[in-house]
C-alpha cells in the first residue's frame, strides 16, 4: 500500500503532449496548493509547533515509495534503521512506529482503496505529530497513475486531488507539500548502478512506460526546486547481484550514506519537535510516572477478559476483605495487560470521583509492574515507594534496610489509621530479593478494612503457594487461555497498528497452532510476521512458526543469531542470564570488547595470548549496533545511560536462553551452525560466571561491585575469594548496620559458609590489621573492634564478639573518652542480652550472666548521662529498658545477697519510669509504648497494674505501627502469658494465636520464635480451645 502492489500502469499520451500536461499539473500545485491547509484542521506552520513533554508520546513515521525497485532500502529501513531509532526515542520517553505499508493488504485490495488507506495514515501522522514524519524514496520507476475514473469521488474532494500524479507524488503532496512540512525528507538514488544490472532484471528498477521518464524529470525537479537540501538526500549505490533463495536483487552500500542519513535527519527532527522536559523530579514521582507509561502501553494491548475483568472489579468494590486477590497463570498468560487495564481502570475511576469514600477519604491506587521499568525488581525500592506514597513515613524516616521495609509495610497494611489504598502488584514472583519475595512478609496475614491487595503471578511459584496456604488464604483467579475471537482480535490488533493485516487462510494456520492461545506467544509471532523482509512468502513464514512459546523465542533467538552479531549475541545473552542484577550497558561493551577471549579455546582455557588489560576494550559501537538491534527485543526499558540495568523483559525469555544456551549444549552441539564450546551446561555456567567474578573483581564502583561479584563468587564456589572480600573494611564500611546488618550476613548464608568460618575470617582480618602498618591510630583501630563485634553479635558468634568488645574497651580506657565509652559498655550488654534472647526461660542459674548485662547497661547510662543529643537520649532510653527488664528478671529469680528481689523490683520500675521519661521528650511513641510494656513484665505477677500496662501499650503500637512488628509479637507474648498466670486460658489462647501470626508474618514459618509460638499452640489445652473456635493448629513439625 505505501507502494503500487500492482504492475505500473501504461499510457497512450504521446510523451510530448504528456509532458505538457504533467507541467501544467505542477503549475496548477505551485499556484495554489501552496495556500491550503492541512488536513482536518491541522495547523501549517513553517516549524511545527514545539512539543515539550515529559510523559511518553508517540512518533510515526510514514514510508512512501514504489515497491519492487525498492526492497533493499525498506528491508534496511525496517531492520536496522527504525530499530536503531527506535531505541533513541525510548530514552526520551517517545514511542516510534513505522509507517511501512508494504505488505499485508488483501488480495483483493483495490488500487484505489490502496491509495486511501495510505492517506488516511498520513492524516492519523498529522493528528499525533502535527507534521508527518516522512520518508520518500525515489529511483527510476513512477509506479500507478490513477486515471480520472479510478480515483473516488470522495478521495477526490477530501484531497483537493489533481489528476496525473502518481501514487508517491500524491502522497508526497498530501504529507510534505500542502503544509510545508519540516519533517519530510526525500531520498534520490542515482541510477548509474544499473549499468552493471543485466538485462533481464532492469525491468525492477526501470519503468517501461514511455510517459514515465518525463513524470520523474519533473517529480525531481519539483522536490529539488520546492525543498532545501538538508531534507534531501542523494546516495549512491552498486549492484551486488540476484538472490535465487530470496528471489530478490541485491545492492551494496546503502548502509552509508543512505541509512546514517535517515537516521541522523529523524534525530534531528525529533529532537526539535519533541525536546525533553528534563526538570528534576521526586524519584519516587519518576518511578510511579514510568509504571503508569507502562500501565497505559500495556493496558491498551488488552483483549476480551470480561468475565475476569468483572471479578477483579466486584473483588475491589465488594464490602471489606482481609486477604488479598491473586492472580494466576503461566507464562505469557496476558497477566501483565490484564493487571494493567485493571490499575487503569481503577486509577481512572478515582481520579474522577467514582470510588465510595472510606470514612470520608478518597481511595489511592498504588500499582507496581515488576520487571517492567528500571529498578522496579528491587523489592526495597518498590515498598519505600508504597510508604512514601501513603504518606506513613517522610523521607527523613525512610527505613534503610529490607527487614525494616518489610516490618513497617506490613504494619501499615494491616493499620487502621492507614488511608484507603488498592495496592496493584504485577509479576510478584519476579522481585529480586528471593528470601523476601517468596516469604512475602510485607503483605500481612489480615490486611486492614480500607486495604485490597491485588497480585498477579505464575501458579505454584513460592509466593503463589504462601499467599493461598495462610490463613485466611489469598483468593485465587486463574487466567483460562484465549477463545478463537480474542485471538484474532489480538493479531488484527497487532498488525493494524502498522497498517498490516493477514488474509482468511493465514489467519486460519497461525492461529491453528495450539501456542496461539498464549498471548505472548502470539504476541511474538506477530512481531516476527511484521518484519518479515518478503510479503510474497508471508504464508510459509507463518507456517514455520515453532508452536510453543519457549520453542518460539529459541527459533527468533536463531534468527537474530544469524542477523545481529552471531556469537557476540550468543555471548551478550549468556551474560545477561547469569548476571544477578543485570548488566549496565558500558559493562556489557566492555565484557564483549575482548572477543578474542570471550568463549573458551577447544580445550576449555582462556586463550594466552590475551592479557587482561585487553578485557577492558569496549566493543566498537558500529558492532554493539548490531548486536542490539537484535537483543533489544528481548530487554525491558532501561531508559538513558546509567538508568537502570539491560536485562530480560519477561521470565520466559530468561528459561529459553537457559535451554538454548546452557541446559539443551549437548542437544544442540549436533547441529553444525548451533554449536558452542562447551561440553555440557555446568561448563558454561561456569565459564559465564567466572566472566563476570573476574570483571566485577575490579570493579571501581563498590555498590556495583557488591551487586555482583559476590553472587558469582557464590554460584562458583570460591569461598576464598568471598572471604577475603567480605573482609575488606570498605566493604564492611558499606554493609555494616548498627542494628542488623543484613545484607553482609546474606551474603555469608547464601554461600552457606558456616559461621565459625565466619567468625575466622574477621577475627583474622582484624589481627592482619592490627599487626600492619597502616594500623597507626588506636581510635580507628578500637571503632574497627567494634563494628566488627557487632556482627559477630549479629551472626551468633557471642565468645568472639565480647573478647572483640573487650579489647576496644581497652584502647577506650587509655583515652577516656566518655561517648566511646557509653557506646562500648553498651555494646557489652548488648551482646549479653542477645546472648541471653536465646534461653527459652530465665533460670536463676543465669543470675551470674544477668549481673554482668546489670553492669554494663548501668555504667552505659551513666556515661550517656553527660549527653544531651537527641541521639544519645534515644539510645540511654533503650538502655533503660533493657536494664528494667534484668532488673525485673533479678527479681523474679530471687535476687541473692548482693541485691534482693525487693530492691532488684524497685530499681526496675525507676528505669522503666525513666526509659518512658526519655522517650516521651523526644516524641517516640513507638519505643514508649515498648518501654511500657516492660514495665508491665516489671510487675512480675498477673495484677491489674500489669494488664493496663500491656492495654496501653497495644493500644499505641496498633495506632503507631500496624500488628506486624517486633515490639508488638513481644507484647502479644507477654499478654498471653499474663492472661495464662490469670488463669484465663481462652483469652490466652486469643493472644498467643495472635502471638503466631505476627511471627508467622514478620519472621517466617521457619524461625525459631515462631516456632516457639507454635509449640505453644500445641499444648493440649490450647488445642482444645482452637478445636472449638474452628481454628486450625499449626503443625509443630513444620
Amino acid at each position: 500500500m505505501g507502494s503500487s502492489a500492482s504492475a505500473d500502469s501504461g499510457s497512450d499520451t504521446h510523451p510530448l503532449l504528456a509532458d505538457i500536461a504533467l507541467d501544467s499539473a505542477w503549475n496548477t500545485i505551485t499556484t495554489a496548493l501552496r495556500h491550503c491547509d492541512a488536513p482536518n484542521g491541522q495547523q501549517s506552520p513553517t516549524n511545527p509547533s514545539v512539543l515539550k513533554h515529559s510523559g511518553w508520546k508517540t512518533v510515526r513515521i510514514f514510508v512512501s515509495s514504489t515497491f519492487r525497485d525498492f526492497h533493499q532500502e525498506r528491508e534496511i529501513l525496517i531492520k536496522k534503521v527504525f530499530p536503531d531509532l527506535r531505541l533513541w526515542c525510548q530514552k526520551r520517553r517517545l514511542h516510534l512506529v513505522e509507517s511501512d505499508l508494504r505488505w499485508g493488504a488483501p488480495k483483493d485490495y483495490s488500487e484505489a482503496l490502496a491509495l486511501s488507506v495510505c492517506l488516511e495514515e498520513i492524516d492519523r501522522c498529522y493528528k499525533e505529530n502535527v507534521m508527518p514524519f516522512f520518508v520518500n524514496m525515489t529511483s527510476e520507476r513512477v509506479g500507478w497513475v490513477p486515471l480520472g475514473d479510478q480515483v473516488p469521488e470522495s478521495i477526490r474532494g477530501e484531497y483537493k486531488w489533481i489528476d496525473l500524479l502518481n501514487d508517491a507524488e500524491k502522497k508526497m503532496m498530501h504529507a510534505a507539500y500542502r503544509s510545508d512540512n519540516p519533517n519530510a525528507m526525500f531520498t534520490l538514488r542515482d541510477p548509474s548502478f544499473l549499468a552493471d544490472v543485466p538485462e533481464q532484471h532492469k525491468s525492477v528498477f526501470i519503468d517501461s512506460n514511455e510517459v514515465a521518464p518525463y513524470q520523474l524529470r519533473l517529480f525531481k525537479k519539483m522536490i529539488s526546486d520546492t525543498f532545501p537540501e538538508e531534507r534531501i538526500i542523494r546516495y549512491r549505490c552498486s549492484y551486488s547481484g540476484y538472490n535465487e533463495k530470496t528471489g530478490t536483487l541485491g545492492l551494496d552500500g546503502l548502509e552509508d550514506e543512505f541509512s546514517n542519513a535517515v537516521v541522523e535527519f529523524f534525530k534531528k527532527r525529533i529532537r526539535i519537535q519533541y525536546p525533553l522536559d528534563d526538570a528534576s523530579r521526586d524519584p519516587y514521582e519518576l518511578q510511579r510516572n514510568a509504571h503508569e507509561a507502562f500501565m497505559k502501553q500495556r493496558s491498551a494491548d488488552l483483549v476480551g477478559r470480561d468475565t475476569v475483568m468483572k471479578e477483579i472489579e466486584s473483588f475491589l468494590l465488594a464490602p471489606p476483605v482481609d486477604a488479598p486477590l491473586v492472580l494466576v497463570g503461566g507464562a505469557g498468560s496476558g497477566k501483565s495487560s490484564l493487571m494493567a487495564r485493571v490499575a487503569d481502570m481503577i486509577s481512572t475511576l478515582e481520579i474522577h470521583g467514582k470510588l465510595p469514600q472510606v470514612n470520608e477519604k478518597d481511595w489511592h491506587v498504588f500499582y507496581h509492574f515488576v520487571g517492567a521499568v528500571p529498578g522496579s525488581t528491587d523489592l526495597f525500592l518498590a515498598i519505600k515507594r508504597l510508604l512514601k506514597e501513603l504518606e506513613y513515613v517522610d523521607e527523613s524516616h525512610m527505613p534503610k534496610d529490607l527487614d525494616t521495609a518489610v516490618q513497617l509495610c506490613s504494619g501499615a497494611l494491616s493499620s487502621s489509621n492507614i488511608r484507603p489504598v488498592i495496592v496493584i502488584v504485577d509479576a510478584l514472583n519476579q522481585f529480586d530479593d528471593e528470601n523476601a519475595a517468596r516469604n512475602v512478609n510485607w503483605v500481612p496475614r489480615k490486611l486492614a478494612s480500607q486495604v485490597r491487595c491485588i497480585f498477579s503471578m505464575i501458579h505454584d511459584t513460592p509466593q503463589h503457594k504462601v499467599l493461598t496456604g495462610r490463613e485466611p488464604p489469598a483468593r485465587e483467579l486463574r487466567l483460562t487461555p484465549l477463545d478463537m475471537s480474542e485471538r484474532k482480535e489480538i493479531v488484527k490488533n497487532y498488525l493494524g497498528k502498522f497498517n498490516k493485516s493477514l488474509d482468511e487462510e493465514q489467519m486460519r494456520i497461525l492461529l491453528g497452532k495450539e501456542s496461539s492461545e498464549n498471548p505472548l506467544w502470539l504476541s511474538i509471532a506477530c512481531e516476527e510476521l511484521r518484519v518479515n523482509g518478503d510479503f510474497r512468502k508471508l504464508t510459509e513464514t507463518i507456517q514455520s512458526l515453532q508452536d510453543g512459546l519457549f520453542d518460539l523465542e529459541k527459533q527468533v533467538m536463531d534468527r537474530l543469531r544469524a542477523e545481529n552479531g552471531g556469537e557476540l549475541l550468543v555471548a551478550a545473552m549468556s551474560l545477561l542470564e547469569v548476571a544477578n542484577r543485570g548488566l549496565l550497558e558500558t559493562e556489557l561493551l566492555k565484557l564483549l570488547g575482548d572477543e578474542g577471549n570471550l568463549f573458551p579455546s577447544t580445550d576449555g582455557e582462556e586463550k594466552k595470548d590475551n592479557d587482561k588489560e585487553k578485557s577492558t576494550e569496549m566493543l566498537p559501537a558500529y558492532r554493539w549496533a548490531e548486536v542490539y538491534r537484535g537483543l533489544h527485543v528481548f530487554l525491558r526499558p532501561f531508559g538513558d545511560s546509567g538508568e537502570g540495568r539491560l536485562d530480560f523483559y519477561h521470565r520466559s525469555i530468561s528459561k529459553a536462553v537457559r535451554q538454548k544456551y546452557f541446559d539443551e549444549i549437548e542437544e544442540n552441539n549436533n547441529v553444525g551452525d548451533q554449536r558452542l564450546p562447551f561440553a555440557n551446561s555446568e561448563e558454561a555456567y561456569s565459564w559465564w560466571h567466572r566472566k563476570l567474578a573476574d570483571f566485577f573483581e575490579g570493579e571501581k564502583n563498590l555498590d556495583r561491585q557488591l551487586e555482583e561479584y559476590p553472587y558469582h563468587l557464590t554460584e562458583l564456589g570460591d569461598h576464598k575469594r568471598l572471604k577475603e572480600f567480605l573482609v575488606n573494611w570498605d566493604v564492611v564500611e558499606a554493609l555494616y548496620d548498627v542494628e542488623f546488618s543484613a545484607r553482609l550476613l546474606s551474603i555469608w548464608h547464601k554461600a552457606a559458609i558456616p559461621g565459625p568460618e565466619v567468625e575466622q575470617a574477621y577475627v583474622e582480618a582484624m589481627e592482619n590489621y592490627k599487626n600492619s602498618t597502616n594500623s597507626t591510630n588506636d581510635q580507628d583501630l578500637s571503632l574497627r573492634y567494634e563494628k566488627t563485634s557487632r556482627i559477630l553479635t549479629q551472626e551468633g558468634r557471642f565468645t568472639a564478639a565480647m573478647r572483640l568488645a573487650e579489647a576496644a574497651m581497652e584502647i577506650e580506657k587509655q583515652s577516656a573518652r566518655p561517648e566511646r565509652l557509653a557506646e562500648l559498655y553498651h555494646l557489652l550488654g548488648f551482646i549479653g542480652d542477645e546472648e541471653m534472647r536465646l534461653e527459652e526461660y530465665m533460670l536463676r542459674t543465669h543470675l551470674p550472666r544477668i549481673r554482668v548485662i546489670i553492669d554494663n547497661l548501668s555504667k552505659s547510662i551513666e556515661y550517656r548521662k553527660q549527653f544531651d543529643t537527641a541521639e544519645h537520649k534515644r539510645k540511654m532510653g533503650r538502655a533503660l529498658n533493657r536494664l528494667a527488664f534484668y532488673y525485673s528478671g533479678w527479681a523474679g529469680r530471687g535476687g541473692d545477697s548482693t541485691m534482693d528481689a525487693t530492691t532488684a523490683k524497685d530499681l526496675a520500675i525507676k528505669a522503666v519510669d525513666e526509659s518512658i521519661e526519655v522517650f516521651s521528650e523526644l516524641g517516640d511513641e513507638v519505643f514508649k509504648a515498648d518501654a511500657t510494656t516492660t514495665k508491665g513484665v516489671c510487675y512480675l505477677r498477673p495484677c491489674p497494674e500489669q494488664i493496663q500496662c500491656y492495654k496501653e501499650a497495644c493500644e499505641c503500637l496498633l495506632r503507631s505501627i500496624g500488628e506486624n512488628h517486633v515490639l508488638v509479637e513481644r507484647l502479644y507474648l507477654n499478654m498471653g502469658i499474663y492472661y495464662e498466670e490469670a488463669g484465663d486460658t481462652n483469652q490466652a489462647y486469643t493472644y498467643f494465636r495472635k502471638w503466631y501470626l505476627v511471627c508467622c508474618n514478620i519472621f517466617g514459618d521457619k524461625h525459631p520464635r515462631t516456632k516457639r509460638s507454635i509449640s505453644t499452640l500445641n499444648e493440649a489445652t490450647y488445642k482444645q480451645i482452637a478445636a472449638m473456635c474452628g481454628d486450625p493448629v499449626p503443625d509443630v513439625t513444620e
